[in-house]
């Protein structure tokens, strides 16, 4: 029998196409998705949960780009008895129709509450990261989002530093996966996960879900320099860069939507 899949991901790296890619294969996604300008392939109701877990831990915010990042010391602490049992009752739904599949940039956080209710041997981890530049380039020049390219290598270290803790800790094995390395090499990345998760996905799968260009970086290093004069627009002549630990008026929790 398939494993269940957890993808632990910093954000904007490429997750939602792997996690949509995996999931032609009969995992489960949940009875709905969070969809924004594209598919994220997020169960819904384990990012409500997920966002309520951050909060009861006493991060202000629905997503998890701050300095400095939720606490994990208080992720595990969490003992409140409704909230428990209603993630219980969602482990038990999606148990119910395993094979299933998680994917949110929050999971990196929150997995330190959401592991103490998992069977951990029926569930397979993989690690996306995807070069911070690329990163970078994409929240700047598509997400428009003014965060300097210093704060944002911080925020997306977190979460890779507190996934790699995770597995540390629980024991568990898990893929690295790099979205840059899967698009340049596509074949030979798909087969990785194939071998990791005994699956037989083909270039065809992955090509129903990207819709970019193969073979090539998604940002080039021109896009990169665009990206920093656009920043510099942002900080120098609107005066609208961002500053942490993040102030409640201005952008706001919406950022999270930029984090697939």
């Amino acid at each position: 029998m398939k494993s269940n899949v957890i993808i632990l991901t910093g954000g904007l790296s490429g997750s939602s196409v792997l996690a949509g890619t995996i999931a032609k294969k009969d995992y489960w996604l949940g009875d709905n998705t969070e969809k924004i300008n594209y598919q994220t392939f997020e169960n819904s109701q384990l990012v409500k949960l997920n966002i309520e877990l951050l909060h009861k831990s006493g991060y202000s915010w629905d997503d998890v780009m701050d300095i400095p990042s939720p606490s994990i010391n208080s992720l595990r602490e969490i003992d409140s008895v409704s909230c428990t049992n209603r993630c219980k009752d969602f482990v038990h739904e999606c148990n119910n129709n395993k094979p299933w599949i998680w994917k949110d940039p929050r999971l990196c956080y929150t997995i330190f509450f959401w592991y103490k209710l998992l069977n951990i041997k029926s569930c397979k981890f993989i690690l996306v990261e995807r070069d911070i530049k690329q990163s970078w380039t994409g929240i700047v020049l598509r997400g428009k989002t003014p965060i300097s390219f210093e704060n944002m290598k911080i925020i997306e270290n977190n979460c890779i530093k507190y996934s790699n803790k995770f597995f540390h800790e629980v024991g568990v094995n898990f893929l690295n996966i790099s979205f840059d390395e899967l698009i340049l090499h596509p074949e030979k990345t798909i087969k990785k996960i194939n071998n990791y998760l005994s699956i037989n996905l083909s270039l065809k799968d992955f090509q129903a879900i990207y819709k970019g260009s193969l073979y090539k970086l998604r940002w080039t290093t021109l896009d990169f320099y665009k990206a920093r004069m656009k920043y510099c627009y942002y900080k120098f002549i609107k005066r609208d860069a961002t500053h942490f630990p993040r102030k409640r008026e201005g952008r706001g929790s919406g950022w999270y939507h930029l984090q697939r």
